[in-house]
Order: structure tokens, then sequence, then C-alpha cells
């Protein structure tokens, strides 16, 4: 499973952290396991 990320896609946020404002919003990836213990199962909730 991958996780897929993006950020600095919020103007209001990044004025407020002072940080630059990139000209696309900045995309990453984070494996299961930065987030997940071994074997531990994964919960999507759907609204």
């Amino acid at each position: 499973m991958k996780i897929f990320c993006i950020g600095r896609n919020y103007v209001d946020h990044i004025e407020e952290l002072k940080n630059e404002k990139p000209s696309e919003p900045v995309i990453f990836i984070k494996p299961d396991t930065a987030m997940l213990r071994r074997n531990r199962p994964f919960y999507i909730i759907f609204i």
C-alpha cells in the first residue's frame, strides 16, 4: 500500500507559517510502514 500526500496546498496555512508559496502543490509518498506497525490493519473511513 502507498499513501500519497499533498502538501502546501492551503494558501492561508502557508502564509501563517511564513513559508514560500510553491507554483504547484508538493506531492510525496509515505510507505505504509511509516504509519502502521507490522501486521496491523489499516482502516479507511468513508464519510
